[in-house]
């Protein structure tokens, strides 16, 4: 045997032990990740259904590629649609290209059955599924069906379990724990588009649910026209350009849907009321801030001692422009509580110059909110891409909830018979002031003490942390007369106060944790915040927040063994034989050498 034959075995061998060490754990071959995977969780179950058959052969137009992947989980019903089988029931798919924009022809990966598309659990599963069969280096994942902005979205009519003629349907509470499980599914990585081809859903009380587990959302502020997303237009350009990020795509969405209904085509059919923007979720905290003092310097005393510009704000929300299927031109015949809130600041602001006596406070803060949302310059601010159609200058594609009090209604709790205590479910409600100052404003009753506001900023949610490290927390604490203290505990334990926590107006808090008496896994941390009162008596205990949390991953570095490849016993025997190979050749060598 020649050294150059032994030189071969040798480098066949590394090259073999190597290969082992590459080898994934699970079956099958190494794959390069997607960029993107777009997942659509299409409720048609409802009276919808002919506009999601008609959106799944816009994906087909496009279709999945190497590096993109489109995954559908649609639910069908039976009675609208007679077309494609006429299947009734749920079924998973991945989009494959296709020119017939009448006949769905990719294959239908898995048949569900009839399920719930209201239950946030199925939309945990089929993002799950759609991560597990399709993972990538970024995900956008599109709520499609009817909208009701904070009152839920994904009404589904035909639910197991419950008689004709009732549904389900997903409401804010359950978004947010879908939304949670989602990002921990993914590897406690914020999903990069979150889209609503739903109604309404542009709305502050909506987006806040996923601040901490969305990078960017995209909804409209309008209804939407039942044609929806253009979703060839929408897919063709990221399948083109696969490495664009979140911010590109979701401008793409943005302006493709707002062409689609502007470009004087036939279908979908032009509409004269349309808007659709983009979000910035990471930075939902500053306009929710700015909201805060916006909110509690509109509803404090004035010099008469009601509201000091009680007329002034009823005359601005009657004319800012609101989201409502009646504003087809300037006129708000309906007085639909959905009211958009830049709008609302300049024509606020735009009375209150023309009062006396004029409060600087509240113009500095519409000013302010404006320039969160809308950013400055070449700062981007909030909505950092918006359009709308060619009727609604004012829509700038931002709402909140503001009811009108109807006439000759003399409800006694002072809120109109039309408001939806299901507002006050919700996070954005639960834990800042804008519902403070609706209560305050229909019974004219100005707030003497509003509650204060507390947020966490670190640890971000499930962060991993080692339980002998000192773990840092912090977060901010909001209120306009004195935080007096801020207050912390672990897994429902006691509420600790954090040492020197106290100011006027906005208070930066921190503190460190020694955490090493936990155990490895998931703990929960909250915080609250409590004011100083005013004009009580001594001792009287100010108010409080109720609790924000957070949630951490402790790990035990000196204890827990660091995962890593396991090497196969096959592989090790494979590996030994080459060896032994290896080694008799070396043998025959030196052998040969010493008989010749």
């Amino acid at each position: 045997m020649s050294m150059k034959l032994l030189h071969l075995l040798v480098m066949i061998s590394l090259s073999f032990s190597t290969a082992l060490l590459l080898q994934p754990t699970s079956e099958g071959q190494v794959e390069q990740l997607a960029d993107w995977t777009f997942m659509v969780y299409l409720d048609s179950d409802n009276n919808l259904e002919e506009a999601g058959i008609d959106d799944m052969n816009e994906m087909e137009i496009v279709g999945s590629t190497d590096r993109v992947n489109i995954v559908v989980e649609m639910d069908r019903i039976d009675g609208y649609d007679t077309t494609n089988g006429d299947w009734t029931g749920a079924r998973r798919f991945r989009m494959e290209k296709d020119n017939d924009p009448a006949l769905i022809n990719s294959a239908a990966l898995e048949d569900l059955g009839e399920v719930n598309m209201g239950d946030p659990l199925e939309l945990i599963e089929f993002t799950e599924w759609s991560i597990r069969n399709f993972p990538a280096k970024k995900y956008a994942l599109v709520l499609w069906d009817h909208g009701g902005a904070f009152r839920g979205i994904c009404y589904d009519d035909t639910v197991p379990g419950l008689p004709p003629g009732e549904y389900d349907m997903i409401n804010m509470t359950e978004m947010n724990f879908a939304a949670e499980k989602i990002f921990q599914i993914a590897g406690n990585r914020k999903v990069d588009i979150w889209g609503f081809d739903a109604c309404l859903m542009a709305q502050m009380a909506v987006l806040y649910e996923l601040k901490d587990f969305v990078k960017v959302g995209v909804a409209s502020g309008f209804n939407e026209p039942g044609d929806g997303w253009p979703y060839d237009a929408i897919l063709e350009p990221l399948v083109n350009d696969p490495g664009m990020d979140e911010r590109e795509l979701s401008k793409i969405i943005v302006q493709e849907y707002i062409r689609s209904y502007e470009d004087g085509a036939e279908d979908p059919e032009d509409y004269p009321m349309v808007t659709q923007a983009a979000f910035d979720l990471e930075k939902m905290d500053e306009v929710v801030y700015l909201l805060d003092r916006f909110s509690e310097e509109l509803a404090s005393r004035g010099p008469i001692g009601g509201l000091e510009y009680y007329t002034q704000i009823f005359l601005a929300r009657k004319n800012a422009n609101s989201y409502d299927m009646a504003s087809v031109f300037i006129y708000d015949l309906t007085g639909y509580p959905l009211y958009d809130v830049v709008d609302f600041t300049i024509k606020l602001e735009s009375y209150i110059t023309s009062a006396f006596p004029k409060n600087t406070e509240i113009l500095d803060l519409c000013q302010g909110v404006r320039r969160s949302i809308l950013g400055t310059g070449q700062q981007p601010g909030f909505m950092f891409y918006s359009e709308h159609d060619r009727w609604h200058e004012d829509a700038n594609g931002l709402s909140m909830y503001f009811p009108n009090k109807e006439e000759g209604d003399n409800s006694p709790s002072g809120l109109p018979s039309n408001y939806l205590m299901s507002y006050e479910d919700t996070g954005y409600a639960r834990e800042h002031l804008w519902n403070e100052f609706l209560h305050a404003y229909y019974g004219v009753d100005p707030i003497e003490d509003s509650t204060p506001t507390i947020s966490i900023k670190e640890p971000s949610f499930n962060a991993s942390v080692d339980r002998y490290d000192i773990l840092t927390i912090s977060g901010t604490a909001y209120d306009r007369e004195m935080i007096d203290r801020v207050e912390i505990r672990i897994d429902d334990g006691d509420w600790k106060t954090l040492p020197g926590i106290t100011g006027q107006g906005k208070v930066v808090w921190l503190n460190q944790l020694d955490i090493s008496h936990l155990d490895p896994g998931v703990h929960t941390i909250e915080a609250r915040a409590r004011d100083r009162p005013i004009n009580t008596e001594p001792g009287t205990p100010g108010r409080m927040t109720g609790p924000v949390r957070t949630q951490i991953f402790v790990i035990d570095d000196r204890h827990t063994d660091v995962g890593g490849f396991e090497i196969p016993p096959w592989a090790l025997s494979i590996f030994l034989v080459i060896i032994i190979i290896i080694a008799l050749a070396l043998g025959a060598i030196v052998f040969r050498g010493r008989t010749t």
